[in-house]
């Protein structure tokens, strides 16, 4: 991933205050799921800095358990895993949570990912590594997408 120092940007707020149209929910929840600590760790840090509440997943089947009893508002997940993929879980969540918006990464071949993404509903793939301003406003420009509630 690339380097995430001089990321500006807005910083919102957890007081519960809604946002405005066209604008993210304020202290949205994230679940990140990655089986590389040093990048779930860094991701969950730097979505934090923006505001956001974090919740961790190092594999798919935490991810499902957490999903089970947590809503969050995105899912950010990598492809290659020990078991079951980031691909398969998007499969899961699409079945059991369809209006759920993921966004896959991956270091490896964008090319599959890439064009499973094209074609399934609120889901987006990054390639590995990314700059940490662009990831964020994806994250803000997934999280506008979502309808209110």
């Amino acid at each position: 991933m690339a380097a995430i120092g001089g990321v500006h940007g807005d910083v919102r707020a957890a007081d519960g205050v809604t946002a405005a149209p066209g604008e993210p929910p304020l202290a949205a929840m994230i679940l990140v799921v990655d089986d590389d600590d040093p990048v779930r760790v860094m991701l969950a840090r730097l979505l934090r800095t923006q505001g956001y509440t974090v919740v961790q997943a190092a594999h798919a089947n935490e991810a499902k358990n957490l999903l089970d009893s947590r809503r969050p508002d995105l899912v950010i997940s990598d492809i290659v895993m020990p078991g079951e993929s980031g691909i398969e879980l998007r499969r899961t969540i699409l079945d059991r949570w369809p209006e759920l918006p993921v966004i896959l990464i991956s270091g490896y071949s964008a090319e599959g990912p890439a064009e499973f993404a094209a074609r399934t509903p609120n889901t987006t793939f990054v390639q590995k590594p990314f700059a940490a301003d662009q990831f964020l406003s994806l994250v803000d420009q997934t999280l506008t997408r979502i309808p209110p509630g």
